[in-house]
């Protein structure tokens, strides 16, 4: 027989996204209890490791080749393939024969990656792809990655990538020097394309490939992941252990899948993070078509970037000091005053000028700053926020005027010509009408001021019937719908949701609305933060991207996940520090000074009246105090609730 290694126990320290007492949930193993998880145990891999069939491996190095990742792939009870991604899958990354393994450096350990599919139909054969990252001691967590936008990419989901920090609000490669053990999904398709990925032909798509991206594979990958995880450490060590604690965290689109796996498969996940969501696709196509189609709906309706970068000082004059300190930094944008017909200069004779704005362009600006509704005034989708307002939320289409006005031109997020659009145009075009060569998103899409309903600025406009098509059309896939939260809740799982109050890409006020209708629905902010609590933050950008506001944006909500889940340490605040921007979303090797904490939903934080402004610790976060609730017309125009 070949000798097996035994494992090498360390203790590691929590840190990380984790949860309470789960086991590997869906894939046949016990919960874990609380003894078993401690104290959480470090599984290393050593020398001389034993491998199916019969092959030795002498390190990790020779555990992580395709031949072997396959043997033990193959005995998982969801079939699985080891093989190097598809070329369109970019950034990748691209191994191999599906396995890469990197040495230790530095204070990162060594860890194994692995790549390839996994079905998630057994009845049609469909498969998503998949990356794993494994490293050289695990700490007996799972962790799962969210993706971006309309996915089709690893980009923000990489374990060992920069970019993973705008997934999980660590720093890079902290998921892999703690020890967790993470998968993530394209969700069913390869390359970030405008909805082309789900068309098989006119009038036709895959319901399949659209499942996978709105739920399933996500859904799949949970009991798949887990059970890949505890085989692979199982192989490597000759000593199977089970799952302590189970994660689920992302951004954006992946903040859509978290709230996603909240409501339909919270039994998965001890702990779930979801970050600036994408939580009603549906919804915000109407205003994100809407507001581009309003830039060229007359010659001098246009807004061009420098006229756009007029009005963040226009609102700062106006707003700063609303919420009691003048400091660069709007922390309650809701609370503003600032409307775009009263506050933004108007041209004379409504001539365009390189410091004023013509009647179409402030009705543009309205179009993005104002909810959009149906034609009796029902608010569909709540404007974005007033606060570092930027020109990628009014990018002109195109081609306008055709059947496609928003070409393929990529992802949003990393500077796509078409801006948000491009997606919401896929989501009605292609999504709702099935790729009908004979509608064009551009017919449902009108204008209006005033009543009926209390949003009277100028604005998109819907039909109800559109709306509620959309909705249905992507249900499984919405992640706002707030009874859909009760099997997390009655679980007693935890789930932190943090928002960035000047993204530039999704309006934060999504999450705002979905918050204030679960604390109507599970008996208000006290209950519902015993489960589920949001951090807002100030004058960030998009996942706090960098490079938009004066707002510190980065922070540890793995660390209050964990703690929360295993400690019972609800997060009562975040300690955020401001970084310089850089090609990955910020610079950790330069802070620029500015710290605070980020008070749960609905405290802001309050400034002692001593100290410089940019030191968090002359903040602090109040309990009982309610002034995030504080609506001014900004909000309200915005389709805030109260």
């Amino acid at each position: 027989m070949h000798r097996i290694s035994r494992i090498v126990l360390s203790t590691v320290t929590p840190l990380l996204c984790v949860a309470a007492a789960l086991g590997n949930y869906g894939s046949g193993e016990t919960v874990a209890s609380a003894q078993d998880a401690k104290p959480i145990a470090a599984t290393a891999v050593s020398q001389g490791t034993a491998i199916a069939g019969g092959v030795v491996a002498a390190s990790m190095a020779e555990l992580c080749q395709p031949a072997a990742m396959q043997a033990i792939a193959s005995k998982l009870n969801i079939k699985v393939t080891v093989e190097k991604l598809p070329a369109n899958e970019q950034p990748g990354p691209f191994l191999e024969g599906g396995t890469r393994f990197t040495p230790a450096r530095g204070d990162l350990p060594a860890y194994c990656q692995v790549t390839g599919s996994f079905v998630t139909n057994p009845a049609t054969g469909k498969t998503a792809n998949f990356l794993a990252t494994l490293p050289m001691t695990w700490n007996r967590k799972y962790l799962q990655l969210g993706c971006g936008g309309h996915c089709g990419t690893f980009a923000v989901s990489d374990a060992a990538s920069p970019t993973i920090t705008i997934t999980n609000q660590g720093k890079p490669g902290d998921s892999v020097r703690k020890g967790y053990a993470s998968f993530a999904t394209d969700e069913g398709h390869a390359g970030f394309t405008q909805g082309k990925w789900a068309i098989t032909g006119p009038g036709q798509i895959s319901q399949d490939y659209l499942d996978d991206y709105l739920y399933r594979s996500q859904k799949v990958l949970a009991t798949m992941g887990k059970e890949f995880t505890t085989a692979f450490y199982a192989q490597a060590s000759g000593t199977t252990s089970k799952i302590a604690y189970s994660y689920f965290c992302g951004c954006s689109g992946g903040g859509r899948d978290a709230l996603v796996a909240a409501a339909y498969f919270p039994e998965a996940f001890d702990g779930i993070v979801s970050g600036s969501p994408y939580a009603n696709l549906s919804n915000l196509a109407f205003l994100t078509t809407g507001a581009s189609l309003a830039t060229v709906r007359s010659p001098d309706a246009n807004l061009p970037a420098s006229l756009v970068a007029q009005i963040s000082p226009l609102v700062l004059a106006k707003c700063d000091a609303v919420d009691g300190v003048k400091d660069g930094l709007i922390q309650n944008p809701m609370a503003c005053d600032f409307r775009p017909e009263k506050d933004l200069p108007r041209c004379a004779d409504n001539k365009p000028g390189a410091n004023c704005f013509t009647q179409a362009q402030i009705e543009s600006v309205s179009t993005v700053l104002t909810a959009a509704t149906d034609h009796e005034g029902h608010v569909v989708q709540p404007g974005y926020s007033v606060s570092e307002l930027q020109n990628s939320l009014m990018l002109p289409p195109a081609n306008p005027g055709t059947a496609t006005p928003w070409p393929d031109a990529g992802n949003p997020a990393t500077g796509a010509s078409n801006g948000m659009a491009l997606l919401g145009d896929a989501v009605i075009r292609v999504f709702t009408h099935r790729n009908d060569p004979a509608f064009q998103t551009a017919s449902v899409i009108s204008f209006g001021s005033g009543g009926p309903g209390p949003i009277t600025g100028f604005r998109v406009i819907a039909p109800a019937a559109e709306v509620a098509k959309a909705n249905e059309a992507l249900r499984m896939g919405i992640g706002d719908i707030s009874q859909n939260a009760a099997k997390l809740i009655k679980s007693n799982h935890k789930m932190i949701m943090w928002v960035n109050l000047s993204d530039h890409l999704l309006t934060p006020y999504m999450s705002v609305n979905y918050y204030k209708k679960l604390a109507k629905t599970f008996g208000g902010y006290d209950k519902l933060h015993k489960n589920i609590r949001m951090f807002m933050l100030p004058g960030t950008a998009h996942c706090s991207g960098g490079g938009i506001g004066e707002g510190p944006g980065s922070f540890d909500a793995l660390s209050a996940i964990e703690a929360w889940v295993e400690k019972g340490d609800a997060p009562d605040n975040l300690p955020a520090t401001l970084y310089k921007a850089n090609q990955f979303g910020v610079d950790f090797k330069q802070p620029l000074g500015r710290t605070m904490p980020l008070c749960k939903f609905p405290e802001m934080a309050r400034y002692s009246g001593k100290g410089d402004v940019k030191d968090g610790a002359n903040w602090s976060c109040v309990p009982g105090d309610k002034r995030m609730l504080k609506l001014g017309e900004s909000g309200r125009q915005a389709g805030v609730i109260d």
